[in-house]
């Protein structure tokens, strides 16, 4: 009588490939779902980014500032200055402006003329030239936006005795009244910061100009750093976002690093979710980035870009080098 042979490890393992490709496979409509959802999904990424690139003028200190739940202070702190305590201080900012002078004179290795030229540029005040300085511009702000600047350092002493009690925190109607006072207190203040900003960005380009070329070429463009900023901060964000948005669009419309793109766009996403940590009192609902977050987990699972995409041609070659090996 024949011996009965018994499967070897090879053979179940074989076996197992076998029944789960089966499984596995896409028919013809779940293929075109798939390409249609990768094309939707790139399309989406690459009008984002392409917006942005047009605009010039993307900004993510409103989202993230806005971010609420346990992890708002690591987004905050994305921020410069994202509470404008800084920005408020007269006598800080003042000083920072001066500061910056002396910086850039040493960037450079300003001459005497101009090291004056770049004094009158900064000190010198409105009322002692017609033609307006920095400083003299800052404090112009300052003077024009006094009561409600004295209104935004009210509501934060408010603020920190607020802090110190749970029931504003716990409360939901005593926590509503809280994110209005945060609300009025930035809100109040807005136009003032904006202008300040606008300030200090024209003064860096006119520190800037001084130099010689000669200067410009040896030593580069003097930043007028901010206290505080980090080498990740929304500055950082705002330049990268963009093109990133766009490179994954492109990415993913022609199929190609399509794991790399889908992996990349999901994190990207459940980052925006995290900002607003479902389930945490006062947050916004981030149901949309949530879903295509995980239709992104799918594209670079699922083999999305080998379906009318560019990454046939990486999955072909790597099968010929596999059949290669193994013949």
């Amino acid at each position: 009588m024949a011996q009965l042979a018994l499967p070897t490890i090879s053979h179940l393992r074989h076996g197992l490939d076998d029944v789960m490709q089966n499984y596995a496979r896409l028919g013809t409509f779940g293929i075109l779902a798939l390409i249609a959802l990768r094309l939707g999904i790139g399309w989406h990424f690459y009008m984002e980014g392409a917006s942005k690139i047009r605009g010039g003028d993307f900004s993510s200190v409103g989202f993230v500032n806005g971010a609420k739940g346990p992890l708002a202070d690591q987004f905050q702190s994305l921020v410069w200055d994202h509470d404008g305590s800084l920005r408020l201080d007269q006598a800080k900012i003042n000083g920072l402006f001066t500061d910056a002078a002396n910086n850039a004179a040493k960037h450079f290795g300003f001459s005497e003329e101009q090291q004056k030229q770049l004094s009158r540029m900064v000190m010198r005040y409105a009322g002692q030239d017609s033609k307006k300085q920095y400083v003299g511009k800052l404090n112009e702000v300052f003077a024009e936006s006094e009561e409600d600047i004295f209104k935004y350092w009210q509501n934060v002493e408010r603020l920190q005795e607020m802090d110190q009690a749970n029931a504003w925190n716990d409360v939901a109607s005593l926590r509503g009244q809280k994110e209005k006072i945060e609300t009025d207190r930035m809100s109040s203040v807005k136009s003032a910061l904006a202008s300040i900003d606008a300030i200090w960005k024209q003064y860096e380009g006119q520190i800037n100009s001084i130099a010689t070329p000669e200067q410009f070429k040896k030593s580069g463009f003097y930043r007028f750093s901010r206290p505080g900023e980090g080498p990740l901060s929304t500055s950082t964000v705002d330049r990268i976002i963009p093109y990133f948005d766009l490179t994954i669009g492109g990415l993913l419309i022609v199929g190609l690093f399509t794991p790399l793109a889908g992996w990349a766009a999901a994190l990207f996403l459940l980052s925006v979710v995290l900002s607003q940590m479902p389930g945490f009192p006062g947050t916004q609902p981030t149901y949309f980035q949530a879903v295509e977050a995980l239709a992104c987990v799918a594209l670079a699972t699922c083999g999305a870009g080998r379906f009318a995409g560019l990454d046939f041609i990486l999955w072909a070659r790597r099968q010929n080098q596999r059949a290669a090996v193994t013949s």
